[in-house]
């Protein structure tokens, strides 16, 4: 497959979008406060919010110009951190405007409702960012979980997407691992939250999240620990790890409708992940109508974080054929 970029992007490959671009407030701004028409260097730098009634989603809105562009909304995985996507957001800001949501809200510690929230609501909650921003239409995507709400909320609200970006998705129920099943146990989740070191935690996710995991990122390592230290952070990841399904029934609305999907996919596969189910990868180019399969034989979970250069240029190709 041609993996060409358009002759005018001219990205160097060793291009990365600075760190602190993902560092989030305070202070912080309601996303209604922004318009796409200001110089990207003062928005870029700042923090936004949705309300969400008992809570508020974080965001950064992340631009290479104030020209009208396709924009690409970016969900990361459970427990991790929207600098997920540092590593191919230099190869997206030409083609498109870049949102990265922190539908866990880790970075906004002073909301969370009282034990989570369904999945459901939370693909609705992302939803009401295009709205808040006045947005018809948006491409959406994202990384384990998030990929899994990305299609979730194409599902529920198919005329306000136009492509959807998907990196070893979690979208079908499965056995799920140990350590999520031993957290789901009342009583049980929260003194091991409270007990279990932050970066053993981290170190759980770069095991399965990288082929290597000495590869990661030592910049991007030290906000997955950070992320992971304050006590009320943990508690909501156990919250969102008790919201997961774990049989078909719960997402078979779901998974019925995601095989009906009018809009493209794109599918980055790392073959060596050891978090979801063997055979997801080939369920997943089964299922999706209008899919485009990337399968990567040397990478695992986190395909974007391991070989952004790489996936950069599949991505930023894939969205420029977007409408905006």
């Amino acid at each position: 497959m041609d993996n060409a970029l358009p002759m005018d992007l001219n990205i160097n490959d060793a291009l990365r979008v600075p760190m602190d671009s993902f560092a989030f407030g305070p202070p912080r701004h309601h996303a209604a406060e922004f318009c796409f028409e200001f110089d990207p260097q003062f928005t870029n730098g700042l923090t936004y919010y949705v309300p969400q009634g008992q809570w508020n989603m974080p965001l950064k809105i992340l631009r290479s110009s104030n020209k009208p562009k396709p924009v690409l909304l970016l969900l990361h995985g459970l427990g991790l951190h929207p600098a997920s996507f540092r590593g191919i957001c230099g190869y997206l800001l030409p083609v498109c405007d870049v949102i990265v949501a922190d539908y866990s809200a880790f970075t906004s510690p002073e909301s969370w409702p009282e034990g989570g929230i369904s999945l459901r609501v939370l693909a609705h909650a992302i939803m009401r960012i295009a709205d808040t921003l006045g947005l018809e239409k948006i491409n959406i995507g994202g990384s384990s979980l998030g990929g899994g709400l990305s299609l979730m909320a194409a599902v529920d609200f198919p005329q306000r997407i136009n492509r959807i970006v998907l990196f070893n998705p979690a979208i079908f129920p499965q056995i799920l691992p140990s350590f999520y099943r031993l957290v789901r146990v009342p009583l049980l989740g929260p003194l091991v939250m409270r007990l279990i070191a932050p970066d053993a935690l981290v170190a759980g996710v770069t095991t399965l999240g990288y082929v290597d995991p000495a590869n990661v990122d030592p910049e991007l390592l030290a906000i997955y620990q950070q992320n992971m230290r304050p006590a009320a952070n943990r508690r909501r990841l156990l919250d969102l790890i008790r919201h997961l399904p774990a049989r078909d029934q719960e997402v078979r609305r779901y998974l019925d409708q995601a095989g009906k999907l009018p809009q493209e996919v794109l599918v980055i596969w790392g073959e060596q992940d050891k978090l979801l189910a063997a055979g997801t990868g080939d369920r997943l180019r089964q299922s999706l109508p209008q899919v485009e399969f990337h399968s990567f034989p040397g990478l695992s979970h986190l395909p974007h974080e391991e070989a952004p250069d790489r996936i950069g240029m599949i991505v930023a190709r894939f969205v420029s054929r977007s409408r905006s």
